[in-house]
């Protein structure tokens, strides 16, 4: 059994988990800890700053922080639901450790080298989750959850989860964790890999092929080879090829407009769009 079993998609959030990464970076200062205090009634919310004791201490109000949810129902809620429509963090499920111990834990890797100097590794972001766990050895994946713990975040409509499948031994003993250059190119890679499955599983019903996947996957490698870098753009292009019934840039419409035109591909996708609807 590997060390991390990722499970792309849950048909339901957690009910309860232990801990949540709040990055504060991404709204302006202050607006997030606001968000938080609000939320703060008879009972406090334990927090730290995962900066803290860091070269980066200094700039904890722009930083992610580590949130415990044990006595915090309603606040939990909250942030599943706006973690459902915003990228502001992830959910750890990690019963037995205190919030001291995950802290120090998460604080370890929260300051990589990269090319010799010391980098910010928003391993946090949940767009950048599935990615990393896709390029990350099993030592490595182990090092960055820990023993008994899980890690639970929203994208591409989906929760998806890693979880540790070890389950003893202390959080001292990961203190190492090292992220190669080449991991980190493959990790842009992965990402649009991990994309195209999204919408595999988004629109199988529509897929004109019995290997929705390997369509899929097909038809967003052609639109980024003709220069559409967006996934909103590789999005729009594989629904014009659901509206062809099979490979866009092989159909008669895509090759009778793209004949003898000096217009883009992304303008004969906005074109084929008006002629033949969304």
């Amino acid at each position: 059994m590997s060390i991390i079993e990722s499970i792309p998609q849950q048909t339901e959030a957690p009910e309860q988990t232990d801990f949540a990464i709040l990055d504060l970076a991404q709204k302006d200062e202050g607006q997030l800890l606001g968000w938080l205090y609000s939320h703060v009634d008879q009972r406090e919310i334990p927090w730290a700053s995962l900066y803290q004791g860091t070269a980066l201490a200094n700039h904890w109000t722009t930083g992610p922080i580590l949130i415990e949810l044990r006595e915090a129902p309603a606040f939990h809620q909250a942030l599943i639901e706006r973690y459902q429509s915003e990228c502001l963090g992830m959910l750890i499920s990690a019963p037995d450790v205190s919030l001291e111990t995950m802290a120090d834990h998460l604080r370890l890797r929260a300051i990589v080298e990269k090319d010799g100097k010391p980098s910010v590794f928003r391993y946090y972001d949940p767009r950048s989750l599935g990615p990393l766990f896709a390029v990350l050895e099993p030592l490595q994946q182990q090092q960055l959850i820990g023993p008994g713990s899980q890690w639970l975040w929203y994208h591409h409509g989906q929760w998806q989860q890693a979880s540790s499948s070890r389950q003893d031994g202390e959080f001292s003993e990961n203190k190492s964790f090292v992220i190669s250059a080449e991991q980190l190119a493959r990790m842009d890679q992965a990402r649009s890999h991990l994309f195209a499955l999204s919408l595999a599983h988004n629109y199988r019903g529509y897929i004109p092929s019995d290997d929705a996947d390997s369509f899929v996957l097909s038809e967003v490698k052609a639109a980024q080879e003709l220069g559409l870098a967006t996934q909103a753009d590789q999005d729009r292009w594989l629904r014009m090829a659901i509206k062809v019934q099979g490979p866009l840039q092989e159909s008669s419409q895509w090759r009778q407009l793209a004949q003898g035109t000096d217009q883009t591909p992304l303008q004969i996708l906005s074109q084929l769009e008006c002629e033949q609807g969304r």
